[in-house]
């Protein structure tokens, strides 16, 4: 549910003509494998390329329809722009709105089945949803890591960094600081400053799609939760998130209660 919720709201915002959910997912699946070696610092695999050059067609198509409701038309036809400027554009945006929303929508509903009182308060008051989405990004951001260059020389906690040098920043350990959040490893939808979590970043690089991401993940939750009575975990299926940048379970494999026919 979640990839192709994340699938087709970006493909209405940019108005990508014929985006099929499963095939941009896979292209998506294989540039995270790409950005995750070199993270690593390994060779990236050859999949990601081929993955962004179907990226690139399928952008190029939308452009060359020219349908006036496209954003991704509006762009090129602007000017100011050129083609491969909207490609790199658009694959930015659908990175970011399809790749860490389904991450998002993934991890919170994996926090709540595996924490039954959190989510018996959740099923108590809908209103706390929010926080579980918080808590949620705060425990497992769906971005763990981003790189950064320093823009001037600057010591920090005693390292030396200087102007132009890479810096791999985790979100994922500032949002368990435990001079920011007691408890740090522990699930809390009780807890009063969630929202000081980082997982959209900050300052300039603040993800610009963080309330859509938010939305989407708040209706996707509580949808669940009110159409499919008594969801848990498939207790056969493993539900760990995984990944070294991109962080979410490989599958989030449910169950739920069919209704007696009467």
């Amino acid at each position: 549910m979640a990839g192709p919720l994340a699938v087709a709201v970006v493909a209405e915002s940019l108005g990508l003509v014929d985006a099929d959910a499963e095939a941009v997912l896979s292209w998506y699946d294989a540039i995270v494998g790409a950005v995750s070696d070199i993270t690593a610092g390994l060779s990236a695999n050859p999949a990601g390329a081929v993955a962004f050059d179907q990226l690139r067609g399928s952008v190029e198509a939308t452009v060359t329809a020219g349908s006036g409701a496209s954003l991704l038309v509006a762009a090129a036809e602007s000017k100011r722009l050129t083609l491969p400027e909207v490609v790199a554009n658009a694959a930015v945006l659908m990175f970011g709105g399809i790749e860490t929303t389904e991450g998002m929508i993934a991890n919170v509903v994996l926090h709540l089945l595996a924490h039954p009182d959190q989510l018996a308060l959740v099923r108590a008051d809908p209103d706390l949803a929010d926080a579980a989405i918080e808590e949620s990004l705060r425990l497992e951001p769906a971005a763990a890591v981003v790189d950064r260059y320093a823009t001037a020389d600057v010591t920090i906690g005693g390292a030396d960094v200087r102007r132009g040098d890479l810096v791999v920043v985790s979100l994922a350990g500032a949002n368990r600081d435990p001079d920011v959040f007691q408890d740090p490893d522990r699930f809390d939808l009780r807890r009063d400053n969630s929202r000081l979590q980082l997982a959209f970043a900050h300052g300039p690089h603040f993800c610009l799609g963080a309330h859509l991401a938010r939305l989407e993940t708040r209706v996707c939750l509580l949808a669940l939760l009110d159409r499919l009575p008594g969801l848990r975990l498939d207790p056969s299926s493993s539900t760990a998130a995984g990944g070294l940048v991109f962080r979410k379970p490989p599958a989030l494999r449910v169950r739920w209660d069919v209704p007696a026919q009467r």
